[in-house]
C-alpha cells in the first residue's frame, strides 16, 4: 500500500525566522501542550543532544524523536515517535520562511507507513498538530510583543 500524503500545517507568527526557530526549538518546553499531548502528562520537553526528550516530574524520560537536520533559522527535521519504539517513527520537518515582519512556519509530518494503522495515525496527528502550532503561535507572539 502506498504511503499516505503528509499532514501539512501552516501558521504565520509575528517574528523574524531566527526568533520563530528559537521559540520552536530552544523554548519548546515553555509552550508545548504537555497536559494534552505527551507520554507522561507532566514535566518538561526539550531538544537535548540531538533528541527531543520529555522528562516527567518524577524523572522518567521518553525520547520523542531524533534530530535529522538542524539548519537555523530555516529548518529543523526529526524522527517522531512519542511513546513508541524508535523503529515506528514518522518524519517531521518544520520550515521557517520570512514574510515581511512575520514568519510562515510550515510543519510536514510524513512516513505513515511506519505505523501499524497508518490512516488512524495520520488522522490523530492531523487533529493534534493544529493545537501544537496554535500554542507555538501564542508563545511566539508573546516573545515578539
Amino acid at each position: 500500500m502506498p504511503d499516505l500524503p503528509p499532514v501539512r500545517r501552516e501558521v504565520l507568527v509575528p517574528a523574524v525566522p531566527a526568533i520563530a526557530f528559537e521559540v520552536f526549538t530552544t523554548r519548546i518546553g515553555t509552550w508545548w501542550p504537555l497536559a494534552e499531548l505527551s507520554v507522561h502528562g507532566d514535566g518538561s520537553v526539550a531538544f537535548v543532544d540531538g533528541e527531543i526528550v520529555e522528562t516527567a516530574a518524577d524523572g522518567r524520560r521518553a525520547v520523542w524523536g531524533t534530530v535529522t537536520a538542524w539548519d537555523p533559522p530555516d529548518q529543523v527535521s526529526f524522527t517522531w515517535h512519542p511513546g513508541r519504539d524508535a523503529g515506528v517513527a514518522g518524519r517531521v520537518t518544520v520550515s521557517f520562511t520570512e514574510r515581511g515582519d512575520a514568519t510562515l512556519v510550515v510543519l510536514e509530518h510524513a512516513g505513515w507507513g511506519a505505523y501499524a494503522d497508518a490512516a488512524a495515525a495520520r488522522a490523530e496527528y492531523d487533529h493534534g498538530w493544529p493545537m501544537v502550532l496554535d500554542r507555538f503561535r501564542v508563545a511566539t507572539s508573546a516573545e515578539s510583543a
